[in-house]
């Protein structure tokens, strides 16, 4: 059966809607139609756990206070593990973003064999922007990522969770991650 809406992946999981507001600034996500933001979720056991949305300038700004170093091994590991230009194929295959989050795009495992994972996509109203999103991160490529970090980068993300989240979930010891989204 076909998803009646193909975006419904990148909808709040809480009310089955669109996101509204940026986690980060409180703006109307279409307060602005010529500015993307980010949905990122994170799952466990096919639970969400954590999602939010951030508006485009909100996750500049964020992502300008990564370390030199955090930045640069971000850079490396979506090069050589994701490899964007050779995702640029899945365009020709239809519209909506399922083939794009079926599998980790770091290392192919089947996102329905996956304990935990992420998504994320970038959206500009109710369309999605498609190349290199949206994409999935099984919880193992996550970790590598997480490892990559820098201390100052991780106590960001710490900071994050910490002002837009009342606590955390009750299963966020078991994520690999510790709560801390990888997707930006």
């Amino acid at each position: 059966m076909v998803d009646p809406d193909p975006l419904s992946d990148f909808h709040s999981a809480e009310t089955g809607e669109p996101f509204q507001d940026c986690i980060s600034c409180g703006l109307s996500l279409d307060h602005d139609p010529s500015l993307p933001y980010l949905v990122a979720k994170s799952y466990h056991r096919n639970e969400c756990i954590f999602e939010y949305a951030i508006c485009d300038d909100c996750r500049s700004n964020m992502a300008q206070e990564f370390s030199p170093g955090s930045k640069q091994a971000l850079a490396g590991f979506f090069e050589e593990r994701v490899k964007v230009r050779e995702r640029s194929h899945l365009l020709d295959s239809g519209n909506g973003p399922a083939p794009w989050i079926e599998k980790c795009a770091a290392c192919d495992s089947p996102r329905n064999q996956m304990e935990s994972y992420s998504l994320g996509g970038v959206l500009l109203g109710m369309h999605m922007i498609y190349d290199p999103y949206p994409l999935c991160l099984c919880g193992k490529c996550e970790e590598e990522i997480q490892e990559l970090l820098s201390l100052k980068t991780r106590g960001m993300w710490d900071d994050f969770v910490e002002v837009h989240f009342d606590g955390p979930p009750a299963d966020v010891e078991d994520l690999p991650v510790k709560g801390r989204p990888v997707l930006f």
